[in-house]
């Protein structure tokens, strides 16, 4: 897994390194299994369980043991909070997308600033976020870059990103869907003499 992991960080950082010696934008690009916890859905969940179990033991006509009814509820509970916690696809399917839009771009802002991408000498630096669990991309561009660019190019390099969970190889396409931005980072935010890399390229990313 580590081999794997660090040959696609290889992969694209060599994209990365393609476009920003094409052109002066700065570019971090994260990839992050989720962005939020979201336990207390699982919570919800399991105590939901908990309670059909405990209303079955009230209501049903025969009569259970106390200690039957006690461990079995106890059980019903933790077997609930697990299926959610531990299933992605059900806990995803409970959880509404307007949350987990959300959550991406707290996660996403929060690491834009924390990670000082807004400090770049002529604000040209572009985060690009990109969240598993939520199956979201994120793309958020300083001044600089933002004002450079007309809004439709923003608006299809971001509808290229948000594409990538719509394939077989989210991975590959989002190395795809670097290259194929830098086009309009090169006729935009052309590269400079003795342009210097102002940014980290240490990539965090989840495989």
């Amino acid at each position: 897994m580590d081999n794997l992991k660090n040959s696609y960080k290889k992969d694209l950082y060599s994209v990365i390194e393609d476009i920003e010696s094409n052109s002066k934008v700065e570019i971090v690009t994260m990839i992050k299994s989720q962005s939020g916890v979201y336990r207390d859905i699982s919570f919800f969940y399991g105590a939901v369980i908990l309670f059909l179990a405990y209303s079955f033991f009230m209501f049903s006509p025969p009569e259970f043991d106390v200690y039957l009814i006690y461990f079995f509820t106890i059980a019903a509970f933790v077997i609930g909070f697990s299926i959610v916690e531990f299933i992605s696809p059900i806990k995803s399917i409970l959880i509404s997308k307007k949350r987990k839009n959300k959550q991406v771009e707290i996660y996403a802002r929060a690491i834009f600033q924390k990670a000082g991408i807004r400090h770049t000498k002529d604000k040209i630096g572009v985060f690009i976020y990109v969240s598993v669990f939520e199956k979201q991309t994120y793309i958020i561009a300083d001044r600089g870059a933002e004002m450079s660019m007309p809004n439709e190019d923003w608006e299809e390099i971001k509808t290229k990103f948000q594409n990538v969970f719509s394939t077989p190889n989210f991975y590959q396409a989002v190395i795809e869907s670097l290259q194929s931005s830098k086009p309009f980072f090169s006729k935009y935010l052309p590269p400079v003499e003795n342009d210097v890399n102002e940014l980290p390229d240490n990539l965090d990313v989840d495989i």
